[in-house]
């Protein structure tokens, strides 16, 4: 093998190792920190599919949040006759407070608005899934940002909501 070959594969087996690593960590009543994917938060639901996403839908309303798209990656799997489990991405949020957020490093505006993943799992249980918005902001140099904590307190709020059983 070639030194550059060498490097390539030293780096990788390097950058896998630090990556699998990382701790899961438990960030608070019901949700968690995957452990493949650190900086995505996850809250297992205790209801179906279409229960969790109607609950989310009304949570997301109750909270006064706008909802931007509803995007069912099923069903656009099945226009090309490609299988896939419930899949459903909300989109929403308030002006009022991610504009803020945009004026203080307007990059944020490829996390905003606020996402959150319904998604049905490989043994039938369902999960809702977003991304941690203090990481987010972290990313942006924005560490400081009162809305992190706001937008993080909220998601969590409504994936508690949402994730409820009968």
């Amino acid at each position: 093998m070639t030194r550059f070959a060498l490097a390539i594969t030293a780096f990788l087996l390097s950058a896998c190792a630090t990556h699998a690593a990382e701790p899961a960590e438990s960030a608070g009543a019901g949700a968690m920190k995957m452990h493949h994917e650190p900086h995505v938060m996850r809250h297992e639901s205790a209801a179906d599919f279409e229960t969790t996403l109607a609950q989310l839908k009304g949570a997301v309303e109750a909270r006064g949040f706008k909802t931007f798209a509803v995007i069912d990656h099923a069903a656009g799997a099945a226009s090309v006759d490609q299988p896939l489990r419930p899949t459903t991405l909300i989109v929403f949020g308030n002006p009022q407070g991610g504009t803020p957020v945009m004026q203080a490093e307007q990059l944020t505006g490829l996390e905003l608005p606020l996402k959150m993943l319904v998604m049905e799992k490989p043994d039938g249980g369902v999960a809702l899934v977003w991304r941690d918005m203090a990481h987010s902001f972290h990313e942006y140099g924005i560490d400081d940002h009162p809305a992190a904590d706001k937008m993080s307190a909220a998601l969590e709020a409504i994936a508690q909501e949402a994730g409820q059983g009968d």
